[in-house]
């Protein structure tokens, strides 16, 4: 009997592990998809320091924060940092995005090695973002960055 327990419990644990880890990885709607494909092209326009392309993922009143200095910037002001920004590489771990009606919900771990104005500031961030669908059209409106932790 105590096997058998053990058995249904381990089976049950695997079936839940896999049904959050697919949900995850999967997107349920196009929207979601959308998002998170939205997300990767943020991070490339970063990286490239495209700043035609992230001007036109950038809603018009876009506001960043760093959650660790409580500092904040616009869209034009954010616009304008992207020179100062050399990633030398970046690896998006995960992308969660949940969507309601025209508003997305969305975090993204990434992993950077990067500078900004010349400062080291490499290591693990979470990202969060609220995305609003205009005409169609999805546009990042708010986004909050935590760093986790250097690297080691």
């Amino acid at each position: 009997m105590k096997r058998t327990l053990i058995a249904i419990f381990v089976l049950l644990a695997a079936v839940m592990t896999f049904q959050i880890t697919y949900s995850i990885a999967d997107p349920k709607t196009e929207s979601e998809t959308v998002v998170a494909n939205l997300e990767k092209s943020y991070f490339e326009a970063l990286k490239n320091q495209d700043q035609e392309l992230m001007d036109s993922l950038l809603h018009e009143y876009f506001v960043i924060s760093s959650m660790s200095s409580q500092k904040s910037m616009g869209k034009e002001a954010f616009l304008e940092t992207l020179p100062k920004q050399v990633i030398d590489s970046q690896e998006i771990t995960a992308v969660k995005v949940d969507v309601v009606d025209d508003k997305a919900n969305s975090q993204v771990d990434i992993s950077m090695t990067k500078t900004y104005d010349g400062e080291d500031h490499s290591g693990d961030y979470e990202v969060y973002s609220i995305w609003v669908n205009k005409d169609g059209n999805w546009k990042l409106l708010e986004r909050k960055i935590k760093f986790l932790k250097p690297p080691e």
